[in-house]
């Protein structure tokens, strides 16, 4: 991660995560998701935006999952073409270079996807990379 920059604080699969400002289009508003016929590993479904179909993060199918959603109230829309479901969204944050650990803990299901661990007012927070996150998926629909 960069030094500086403004990092997004939500809630999504029932824990505190951010995401890098400079990777989502923007935030909108949860809408209903449409599901695709037949399984596609990680995505719930799509929705409709900006005229296109724009797929929908399934976060019961990232490893480590074992409890039920929320509902989602805002969507995050990613750069790379991929909408993140938030239970909520509880502020930004400017990030600098302290507080931040590069390797996320190999104990966390959520590693691969993780490009840092930050650290703010004593909380552990993982930062989310898209990059990672949809290489991830696509490795999930190619072992299919």
């Amino acid at each position: 991660m960069s030094e500086g920059g403004v990092l997004i604080l939500g809630r999504a699969a029932g824990r505190d995560l951010l995401l890098n400002a400079s990777d989502l289009i923007e935030m909108l508003p949860a809408v209903p998701v449409t599901p695709l016929p037949g399984p596609l590993p990680g995505i719930a479904g799509v929705i409709l935006y900006q005229g296109e179909f724009l797929p929908v993060l399934d976060w019961v199918a990232l490893p480590g999952w074992e409890q039920s959603l929320a509902e989602a109230t805002t969507l995050a829309v990613l750069k790379r073409r991929l909408a993140l479901p938030l239970e909520f969204l509880s502020g930004a944050l400017e990030a600098g270079h302290e507080g931040v650990r590069i390797d996320p803990s190999g104990d966390d299901p959520w590693a691969p996807f993780l490009s840092a661990i930050c650290t703010f007012e004593g909380s552990t927070l993982p930062l989310l990379d898209p990059d990672k996150l949809i290489d991830w998926l696509h490795h999930r629909r190619t072992e299919r």
